[in-house]
């Protein structure tokens, strides 16, 4: 076989290779700009309750001076893994979301096609995968705390000082990463725990939740 001949075998191989490391380091980045942007939606701080209105019914108890109530600080660690859900049942979801910005408590949106092939798109997710953590570090710009595994007792919070575990699943993209799904699930021992579904899309730069579903809570 000619030197040209094996020119003409090697650079088709190469650029497909080098296309596919492409695509693969694109899809690893915008998956953290996804992780992130669920992350910072994430309330980090309860306000206290304020007090009753004047006149109203409800009767201050206990004398409690509200204007020393201090709001609730919680700390959360992110499961180091990528998390597969058991996306089984995924066919099953149905296509009525929450709208982000809603402004009425219980409005519900029906999804077009487009949106639930993402969703779909979670459940080939299957193989164990770590998050690259120094990278979502540098995404976030803040300190986080990593755990490896999606559930903490209460010895371990009392040790850590750790409010509860946060854990992502694979994001499903669309062709042109445009658009996304991805999952999250949360655990707090003896408080609940509980999984819910976000579509974001990318408006910018920046990745924004667009719609969401809980899938399981207790």
């Amino acid at each position: 076989m000619s030197k040209f001949i094996m020119r003409l075998i090697i650079i088709p191989i190469l650029y497909i290779l080098a296309i596919s490391c492409s695509s693969e380091q694109v899809t690893k980045n915008e998956e953290l700009n996804v992780i992130a942007a669920i992350y910072k939606r994430t309330p980090k701080i309860l306000p206290p309750p304020p007090p009753p209105l004047p006149n109203s019914e409800v009767k201050e108890e206990n004398n409690i001076d509200y204007s020393k109530l201090k709001p609730l600080m919680f700390t959360y660690a992110i499961n180091d893994h990528f998390v597969y859900y058991n996306f089984d049942y995924v066919n099953e979801v149905s296509n009525r979301f929450h709208p982000a910005k809603s402004k009425e408590l219980f409005e519900k949106k029906v999804l077009d096609s487009t949106y639930m092939k993402l969703v779909v798109g979670l459940s080939v997710f299957q193989k164990k995968k770590k998050i690259d953590k120094p990278k979502l570090i540098k995404i976030l710009n803040e300190d986080l705390i990593f755990w490896n595994k999606q559930t903490i007792s209460i010895e371990e919070k009392r040790k850590t000082n750790i409010s509860g575990i946060i854990s992502f699943s694979r994001v499903s993209f669309n062709d042109n990463f445009t658009k996304a799904a991805v999952a999250s699930g949360s655990y707090f021992e003896r408080i609940g725990s509980g999984v819910s579904l976000y579509i974001l899309e990318k408006i910018g730069n920046e990745w924004v939740v667009k719609y969401s579903k809980v899938l399981e809570m207790s």
